[in-house]
């Protein structure tokens, strides 16, 4: 059973972030699967809820959870908000996974929208090295990743730029 928060709310509520990381500090699944919403990270995006998927991303949610081999990334696209795709992509979402129907995110854009050039800018520009050195060390150190990297001995900058500030 999830873990609930004394106002009664749970981590798949994910409407307010003081409450999920709340939830999270007490020790939260942060992959609990539910079969009709996916993981909280695809109800936190289906939502719109930007400050909850930072909130779960920063802890170490796996930002390629597949829910019918959907991906927070599809539920970013679906909603068109462009500041959910980037930061999924950011965290090393991967823009060419394929749901259950074969569909790629950028496949639920309408072309030339907003939505549709970020993909397209994604897609002809890959991550940075330090980027991609970034999301490989977040997977390594897995959840609560963000309290393991806080404690390196490792210049402050550093520690700012793999904690995504």
């Amino acid at each position: 059973m999830e873990p609930r928060a004394a106002d009664g709310c749970f981590l798949g509520d994910v409407g307010s972030s003081e409450c999920v990381r709340l939830l999270i500090d007490v020790g939260a699944n942060l992959e609990a699967h539910d079969c009709h919403f996916g993981t909280p990270l695809h109800v936190a995006c289906a939502r719109e809820h930007l400050d909850c998927v930072k909130v779960l991303l920063n802890a170490g949610a796996n930002v390629n959870a597949a829910k019918l081999h959907e991906t927070a990334l599809h539920h970013a696209a679906k909603v068109k908000n462009v500041d959910l795709i980037e930061m999924l992509i950011e965290f090393g979402g991967n823009i060419y996974a394929r749901d259950n129907r074969g569909k790629k995110p950028s496949d639920y854009t309408w072309s030339s929208s907003a939505p549709a050039k970020c993909f397209e800018y994604y897609e002809k520009t890959p991550l940075t090295l330090s980027q991609l050195c970034r999301v490989n060390l977040r997977k390594a150190t897995g959840v609560r990743g963000l309290e393991k990297i806080a404690k390196l001995n490792i210049p402050p900058r550093l520690i700012d730029y793999l904690s995504y500030n």
